[in-house]
């Protein structure tokens, strides 16, 4: 019964965001060719806007599963939605073993979960965009753990939709749809030597993984 529901909120709201960001919006998709159809893949994407989320779902072959801040979970109604829908908490606060232990326990069931490893909402130089990123710990560990597949991503112009006026197709006496833009990069799988201490092996997965999402920037 609960895959059930998972399946029919799903679809319904894939649907409704593909007309929005398909038809209503023009969103150009760079490398869909590039994502994994099968297997436990963890998606990296950066993070400038409440609409990133059904972007993805949006275009993404696959169903998604995210990886969501845990205030989102405050009230019960949304809490319910979030879940039915495959969202799981996350406490930003703090290291959230328990979210980390269920994004491991998905990976390995095959499915596909996002996280957003700036940690938020980013938007200045210090974000992936603006080529200095501060990456929280916690997605090459993950990863690592689950001995799953990385796919970098990065989104553009997805603040568009918070002007009213973007969602009109008319634009200076003219129909035109303002444009959002996603890349899908390389996917890759993190490696590290045995005999590095478990600290190490942490570091240098996150490095990793900022590295991947850099050169993502620069694809097309």
């Amino acid at each position: 019964m609960r895959l059930g529901f998972y399946l029919l909120y799903y679809g319904v709201g894939k649907s409704l965001f593909t007309i929005i960001f398909r038809v209503i919006f023009r969103t150009r998709v760079g490398g869909r060719e590039r994502i994994p159809r099968e297997d436990g893949l963890l998606v990296v994407c950066n993070h400038i806007s409440f609409a990133d989320p059904p972007v993805l779902a949006a275009v993404m072959p696959r169903p998604v599963e995210f990886m969501t801040m845990a205030e989102m979970f405050r009230k019960p109604w949304m809490a319910r939605l979030l879940r039915t829908i495959g969202c799981f908490p996350v406490d930003r606060s703090r290291v959230d073993h328990r979210a980390v232990r269920e994004a491991i326990r998905r990976l390995r069931g095959g499915c596909c979960i996002v996280i957003f490893p700036e940690g938020g909402i980013r938007l200045t130089q210090k974000s992936v965009l603006g080529g200095d990123p501060d990456i929280k710990p916690g997605a090459g560990a993950i990863a690592l753990l689950a001995n799953a597949v990385i796919l970098p991503v990065i989104v553009r112009d997805t603040r568009k939709p918070y002007v009213a006026r973007n969602w009109l197709p008319i634009h200076r006496g003219r129909l035109q749809r303002e444009t959002l833009g996603i890349t899908f990069g390389q996917p890759f799988c993190l490696w590290n030597p045995r005999n590095l201490a478990a600290e190490e092996r942490r570091e240098r997965a996150e490095t990793v993984v900022r590295q991947q999402l850099l050169k993502t920037v620069e694809l097309n």
